[in-house]
């Protein structure tokens, strides 16, 4: 049995829970979303979780990146020069993703926000182009990702980790892949709800102990300026707060950064 279906069912699928997970505003600005499952997967219970679809990039590569973040791993130190070369890196898989799925649809052309809004499918609720791209281009970002900072830091990064948080006793905990993969045997994944699913987090070698979180951001459109950090809808465990301040309070991290493609990585 697949336990990821074809990104055409994903996508429909996300997109019926985008319904009642962006709101009026979300769905007004749908062609500004960076990704289908971006969107909602902050929201995990209500929305891409619900559907079986934590993260965009493949369970298997997502755990090979965080299999050295044990507690029996060498320490890792963050320095100054350490967070510049994987800013630089990170920096450089957003390019390349744009370059590559904006090169292969549009032939190098930037597309106009009409074709951004376009819903893909006759359904006028379907998810946009907007949203198709930005998982494509969020799935080649996290790949590169992947492979470029098992040189530049291995046993002390994770890609898309889990982390829930209780704000009543501040602390938080690591949700392992196979916990996932069980949850969702079980199909129990709303047990997810209010989890936390950072695209990047640096780590001293235990996942828990983060020391730097990166976001990609792929705006369909506007690539002259970064948009800002989302905040959870009404509903969510942590609604009304925005993501880089619960990134903050769960992790303990001053580094926080959206890194969208040619603009590069901003706090």
């Amino acid at each position: 049995m697949r336990l990821r279906p074809p990104w055409t069912v994903r996508l429909l699928a996300i997109a019926v829970l985008l319904q009642g997970c962006g709101g009026a505003h979300a769905r007004k600005q749908s062609y500004q979303f960076d990704s289908a499952t971006n969107a909602c997967r902050h929201q995990p219970a209500s929305c891409a979780q619900a559907a079986g679809q934590e993260a965009v990039l493949p369970s298997a590569v997502r755990t090979f990146a965080t299999a050295g973040g044990s507690a029996v791993a060498a320490v890792k130190l963050l320095d100054a020069t350490s967070k510049q070369e994987v800013t630089k890196a990170l920096e450089e898989c957003a390019n390349k993703a744009r370059t590559q799925v904006i090169l292969e649809r549009f032939g190098g052309r930037i597309p106009t926000p009409d074709e951004c809004r376009k819903p893909i499918g006759p359904d006028a609720r379907a998810i946009t182009l907007a949203m198709q791209l930005g998982e494509e281009m969020h799935r080649i970002a996290l790949q590169c990702a992947a492979e470029r900072l098992q040189d530049l830091r291995p046993g002390g990064f994770s890609i898309e980790p889990t982390y829930r948080y209780d704000r009543s006793t501040d602390t938080t905990r690591w949700v392992t892949q196979e916990e996932i993969e069980l949850l969702r045997r079980q199909g129990n994944l709303g047990e997810l709800k209010g989890t936390l699913i950072p695209d990047v987090v640096l780590h001293s070698g235990n996942p828990v102990q983060a020391q730097a979180v990166f976001d990609f951001k792929f705006p369909c459109v506007d690539l002259t300026q970064h948009g800002r950090w989302r905040e959870y809808p009404p509903g969510h465990p942590f609604a009304g707060i925005r993501q880089d301040v619960m990134y903050k309070q769960a992790l303990k991290v001053r580094w926080i950064a959206q890194v969208a493609p040619w603009i590069g990585a901003s706090p």
